[in-house]
């Protein structure tokens, strides 16, 4: 998956360089871009972690209204 943010983070860099104007970017040495994609890999990585948090809980509540005994049968 790492590789998947990676891939990602570039292309969002990529995408914001191409609204700089020539001077703007410029004025940002590639070290700051670096940062900035490092910045979008942590939060993927994040929203990741919070969507399998999610996912684990909703897998807890099924499982629990399974396990349930139907007395209503």
């Amino acid at each position: 998956m790492a590789n998947r943010h990676q891939e990602v983070a570039e292309k969002v860099v990529e995408a914001f360089k191409e609204l700089l104007s020539e001077q703007a970017r410029e004025q940002i040495s590639d070290r700051q871009f670096d940062e900035l994609a490092l910045i979008v890999r942590e939060a993927l990585s994040e929203e990741l972690e919070n969507a399998v948090e999610i996912a684990e809980d909703m897998v807890k509540r099924l499982r629990a209204q399974v396990e349930r005994p139907e007395l209503e049968l």
